[in-house]
């Protein structure tokens, strides 16, 4: 019963990360594309970095608001939305495995 459990949890987990990984790849392609100049003031020709690019810095941040571009700022909601739902659902699991072996 707890492998079952586990495994559908395990399941879940690799849906919301494969989902939020191939959303933030698809937002690093948009703002590759559609927005150059702010992809090379990121410092961002080379891919292999291309993951630590949008870590929140004060600089990125303004230079990743000043996008104006409708496609690119759709995949950033995307990128935003699948980030939230992946951490709501390792939070649940979290709460949910602290309640179980609090009153298991």
């Amino acid at each position: 019963m707890f492998m079952i459990v586990g495994g559908v949890l395990l399941l879940g987990w690799l849906f919301f990360m494969v989902r939020a990984s191939i959303a933030e790849y698809s937002y690093y392609c948009a703002v590759a594309e559609y927005e150059p100049e702010i992809w090379t003031e990121l410092g961002a020709p080379n891919y292999w970095i291309a993951p630590f690019l949008f870590l929140v810095t004060p600089h990125r941040k303004r230079l990743l608001d000043t996008i104006e571009n409708p496609q690119v700022l759709a995949y950033q909601q995307r990128f935003k939305a699948t980030g939230r739902l992946f951490l709501g659902y390792v939070i649940a699991v979290l709460i949910s495995a602290i309640a179980f072996f609090t009153w298991a």
